[in-house]
């Protein structure tokens, strides 16, 4: 548990420190680009906002286990009085979460997960969905490749709320636009080897393979191996974190195509932000991390402006209050998505790369009109009430 000395106190948290809990992967596959750097983007959001008193910034392992994850999450809420959870990485763990908050009346930052179920019917007043999203993710790269004329397509999905979400998302956009599917995948989540859906996908002459998750720096490698890119396909990755391109190399990865609202090297305020991330850990953030300290930050904002710690009146603020930071631009919606503009990146060639972690160049920037899913027909019960 880490905490900050409060320079003063005011009457909404002098009886109680506020605490944040991190709740994500902290020596696991997602580890380095969530757990420890989110412990840290939270740390960085409290610092600013010392005149609230203290401020403890409790962590803890889900082990990506959904369960574990619910177990957690009702501790912290019932015995360790905790304010807010972030991160939440991996979207069963998120939406195991967000029950919890739903059922308690608090509030959760999911800056690790982006399910659609966790703005539709696990939405909830309290649950904020930061960083990323299933929808935007897989709208963005289905619609700009389709642009560039890529017709036809290959998907390896997986066997995940995440996975049902990006390629539920991919099919109904390839399909609108008379696109040619001709194959879809679906594999377990943590699968290794990846060399007879690769090799399939390659006798498919698809324009694109689409990956749709698993450990993707594995998928990468291995496509480049078998001369995925080299024969002429099109890789393409609704999501993929940066460290995970980074660890694939872009020996390998060079020319994917990849969906994302924010990367660290994005604009002035990115870069003055990752800056100081990196002073402290060694590596530039992620778009979790990036998402944890901007909801973090808009919470403690929130308890500042009114003066409260109660979750309905500092939710309230939250979703009233544009989200304006370093690293996030954009609204709240009534479902709890955070409306930003995205942008289709593409990886760099060794060539082009200028320094560690410079991995991607814009390709487009899609607003958040275009890049959004649509309130209309929406699952949540509060887009309608």
């Amino acid at each position: 548990m880490l905490s900050f000395a409060a320079l003063s106190a005011n009457a909404a948290t002098a009886a109680e420190p506020i605490r944040i809990g991190v709740l994500s992967d902290m020596s696991g596959v997602f580890s380095d680009f969530s757990g420890p750097g989110s412990v840290v983007a939270a740390q960085m959001a409290a610092e600013e906002f010392k005149d609230l008193g203290p401020i403890e910034i409790l962590r803890a392992d889900h082990l990506n286990k959904s369960d574990v994850g619910a177990a957690i999450a009702r501790r912290w809420f019932d015995v360790d009085k905790v304010d807010i959870i972030a991160d939440t990485i991996g979207s069963a763990v998120g939406l195991a979460v967000a029950a919890v908050v739903r059922e308690k009346g608090k509030v959760a930052i999911f800056s690790g997960a982006g399910a659609n179920d966790l703005f539709g019917i696990a939405c909830s007043k309290g649950g904020f969905v930061w960083a990323f999203n299933a929808y935007s993710n897989a709208h963005v790269i289905a619609s700009a490749l389709m642009d560039k004329g890529f017709k036809s397509w290959y998907l390896i999905s997986q066997q995940s709320a995440w996975g049902r979400s990006t390629e539920e998302t991919m099919l109904a956009d390839l399909n609108s636009r008379d696109a040619q599917v001709k194959g879809v995948v679906r594999i377990p989540i943590l699968t290794e080897d990846y060399t007879s859906f690769l090799t399939t996908a390659q006798a498919s002459r698809a324009n694109v393979v689409a990956i749709l998750g698993g450990v993707v720096a594995n998928q990468v490698k291995q496509a480049t191996e078998f001369g995925v890119r080299q024969g002429g396909q099109q890789l393409a990755n609704p999501m993929i974190w940066e460290h995970q391109v980074f660890g694939a190399g872009l020996e390998n990865a060079q020319g994917m195509y990849v969906a994302a609202p924010t990367y660290w090297d994005l604009d002035e305020g990115t870069r003055e932000w990752a800056k100081a991330f990196s002073k402290r850990t060694g590596y530039a953030p992620s778009m979790t991390h990036m998402g944890t300290y901007s909801g973090v930050r808009h919470f403690l904002q929130a308890v500042r402006k009114t003066g409260s710690r109660d979750p309905s009146v500092v939710t309230d603020e939250m979703r009233r209050t544009p989200v304006e930071d370093a690293t996030t631009h954009g609204t709240i919606r009534p479902d709890g998505l955070v409306s930003r503009d995205y942008y289709l990146f593409q990886v760099k060639s060794p060539a082009e790369s200028k320094q560690p972690w410079d991995i991607y160049k814009v390709i487009k920037k899609i607003s958040a009109a275009d890049a959004m899913p649509p309130l209309k027909g929406s699952a949540c019960p509060m887009v309608h009430d």
